[in-house]
């Protein structure tokens, strides 16, 4: 007992918060496990507990959710996350929806992290869950009271659910060859679509011996059951006399689909069973969906499964029946296809989850169940060791061109770049940053050159603000030019490039976030299509935002609008190729000045380059 809980003291060293140097603040900074606010004391004595659901929690039980915890800490580095709590499911935690199962494990409870000035700030974001994991934890919910013959009854999450046909799903890669040494086990897999962004629910239950004690409940049987549940308990429709009829509807209904499995709805509270007060319900007929189709925007459903008193009874001994990991708890759903996240090394959310599918050892953990007089000499190994880097290093400029060079001696420049002395590729630069809208995920620009146009040119990645540090002040008088490429694979010609500008002081601040609405400063847009559009706004002087737009010629493929924007105290005047295009004598409130700024586009085509502020 004493090396195992040294070993688990070790990887929950705490580490106080440190500057981070810009090189450290690349893609490739590594946060670790840091900042976990109840790290286990390694003089404790393991003592059974008593939870706050009335749960006996003995000392294995305790030990083996901080083994858990050890498992999961060498299989997965934190990046862009701070796991700030580890919520265990004793007397601090415990598992909802579970009823009469007792389960036993982790909650991790992390903060996004983000930068300011180089230090990590951790004053801006909600704590949330970002994993669940536990030993006889469960894949959805316990339907209470609704357990004729001793059975108990629980809705499980679907193993596989989608709202798409088969073309859709061929054409996504979305079926058992995104994980495929997973399916050996049970893997949950909800998929739909929110505007056309795929997202995900996941879940992984190894069971002991491969036995899931859980079997799934025919629509007969369950109709059987419901009438019989009526019958031993005459109260419940007594005083229930309105759902007399539509129970009948419902269960009539059902008839052409006795032979299926039972199939409730997701989203339905199972605890809103009508009952006789007295702690008897039925399930409600109207939560079984077959014959009713799936909603395809959200086609999660349940299954229905039951389950007998000798298995409730095991999950309350030492010896553990299934594992469960769920990795996508709460609200916590995961955009983007898992067949294609980052191999190598990613942030936030979508990095945890790769790390898990791909470097826990899920097949240690099936031999571990099944083998428990061997388990105190068993050694964990990650099935693969974390990644810690991409190889995407800092870089710095090979050379300076004439412009450039001659621009950076004027007194009047604030700043001159146009990316010639960089390397074309992905750039990781001092002085130049992408913020993604979580706060926390890194993806570099891309630079690219292009035939017959000076200077390397900036494709800035969807959902991110490119931004430079703000080395010198903008003062009250000033003028940005930028020129804007557009290739011949803008998809989108409507999608406009945004440039903003904001009062908010840099060093106080996060880095300026154009997805987040313009509560104190003034924007400008262009798109491809000649569409542009301002817009201003300072809440703290309760000024409401003013949008204004004007159409200007469209914009051929391989064309380039150059940009000016000239600030003059109050007054702001923009012009496209020399022409103005808009002005507005009152464009900022008095006493305020503009202090950050950055770029936006969602079209990789549209490229930036050639980028001058001055006096």
């Amino acid at each position: 007992m004493t090396r195992f809980t040294a070993l688990t003291i070790l990887l929950f060293t705490v580490c106080g918060a440190k500057a981070q140097s810009d090189l450290e603040l690349n893609r490739d900074s590594i946060i670790g496990w840091q900042y976990i606010s109840n790290p286990l004391n390694a003089k404790v004595i393991y003592k059974p507990v008593k939870s706050q659901d009335g749960g006996v929690y003995s000392v294995w039980q305790q030990q083996a959710s901080d083994l858990l915890i050890n498992w999961i800490q060498q299989s997965y580095l934190p990046r862009g996350l701070v796991m700030r709590t580890i919520a265990k499911n004793d007397e601090r935690w415990y598992l909802d929806g579970n009823g009469p199962l007792h389960s036993y494990g982790v909650n991790f409870l992390g903060y996004s992290t983000h930068f300011v000035k180089g230090k990590i700030d951790l004053h801006c974001c909600e704590q949330g869950q970002r994993l669940v994991a536990g030993f006889n934890d469960f894949p959805g919910s316990f339907i209470k009271g609704f357990n004729p013959g001793g059975m108990y009854f629980f809705a499980e999450q679907a193993q596989f659910a989608s709202g798409d046909d088969d073309a859709q799903l061929t054409k996504e890669n979305i079926d058992k060859s995104i994980q495929p040494n997973l399916y050996n086990y049970r893997t949950y897999l909800d998929h739909y679509h929110n505007n056309g962004q795929q997202v995900f629910k996941m879940g992984v239950v190894v069971p002991k011996n491969g036995e899931w004690p859980f079997k799934p409940v025919l629509v007969k049987d369950a109709v059987a059951y419901i009438q019989q549940q009526m019958a031993t308990y005459p109260g419940i429709m007594q005083k229930n006399p309105y759902s007399v009829e539509p129970l009948k509807k419902n269960l009539e209904r059902l008839k052409p689909y006795y032979n299926e499995v039972v199939k409730l709805n997701a989203s339905y509270n199972y605890d809103n069973g009508i009952n006789d007060g007295n702690g008897h319900y039925l399930l409600n007929s109207e939560a079984i969906i077959n014959g009713k189709g799936s909603n395809k925007t959200f086609p999660e459903y349940n299954i229905l499964v039951s389950t007998t008193q000798q298995t409730i009874d095991q999950t309350k001994t030492d010896g553990p029946l299934w594992m469960y990991f769920n990795l996508t708890p709460a609200i916590v759903n995961l955009e983007g296809n898992p067949a294609k996240f980052d191999t190598k090394f990613g942030t936030g959310i979508s990095h945890m989850i790769y790390s898990l599918l791909n470097n826990f050892n899920f097949d240690f953990v099936a031999k571990w169940l099944a083998q428990p007089d061997t388990r105190k000499t068993m050694v964990y190994t990650p099935l693969k060791i974390p990644a810690k880097s991409t190889g995407n290093i800092l870089v710095v400029p090979t050379a300076v061109s004439a412009t450039s060079s001659e621009k950076n001696k004027d007194p009047n420049t604030i700043l001159y770049e146009d990316f010639e002395g960089y390397p074309v590729g992905f750039l990781s630069a001092k002085g130049w940053h992408t913020h993604g809208r979580d706060g926390h995920s890194v993806e570099n620009v891309t630079l690219n050159k292009i035939n017959g146009k000076s200077g390397k040119w900036v494709s800035i990645p969807d959902m991110y603000t490119f931004y430079p540090d703000f080395n010198k002040p903008l003062g009250s008088s000033f003028t940005v030019n930028y020129d804007l490429y557009f290739g011949n694979d803008v998809q989108n010609n409507r999608t406009p490039l945004y440039f903003r500008l904001d009062t908010k002081d840099p060093n106080k601040s996060n880095p300026i976030d154009l997805h987040d609405i313009n509560r104190e400063g003034f924007q400008f847009a262009i798109a491809m299509s000649g569409e542009t559009e301002t817009s201003k706004r300072f809440m703290s002087t309760s000024s409401n935002e003013i949008i204004g737009k004007v159409k200007i010629p469209a914009f051929k493929a391989n064309d380039i609008a150059h940009i000016s924007i000239s600030i003059k105290g109050a007054v702001v005047a923009i012009a496209v190729n020399g022409k103005e295009i808009m002005r507005d004598e009152n464009v900022i409130p008095s006493g305020k000045i503009f202090k950050r700024y950055g770029w936006y586009c969602g079209v990789p085509g549209v490229h930036l380059g050639n980028i001058e502020i001055r006096k």
